[in-house]
C-alpha cells in the first residue's frame, strides 16, 4: 500500500469502523458519522481525493462515501 493511500486510511480509521480502500486506483469508501463528515473530508481533500459519490443513511446518522485520487479522475476522464 503506498504512503497517500496509508495516510487516508489511517484517517478514515479515526472515524469509521467501516473503510474499503483501492490501492491500485487510490480509491476509498468509508461510512462515517454525519458530525464527521467535514473534517474527513478536509483532510482527504488536503491530501488530493475527491469525494465523488456521498449518501445519507438517516437511521445510523451516517454517510457513505467514496473518495478517489484526483489523478485518477484526470486519467480516465481528462482534464476535470
Amino acid at each position: 500500500m503506498n504512503t497517500s493511500v496509508c495516510r487516508a486510511n489511517a484517517l478514515c480509521e479515526e472515524f469509521s469502523d467501516y473503510v474499503i480502500y483501492d490501492n491500485e486506483f487510490e480509491s476509498i469508501l468509508v461510512n462515517i458519522p454525519f458530525e464527521h463528515f467535514k473534517t474527513v473530508h478536509l483532510e482527504l481533500s488536503k491530501l488530493g481525493y475527491m469525494l465523488v459519490f456521498k449518501t445519507q443513511i438517516k437511521k445510523t446518522k451516517s454517510l457513505t462515501c467514496t473518495f478517489i485520487k484526483e489523478w485518477v479522475i484526470k486519467y480516465i476522464y481528462g482534464s476535470i
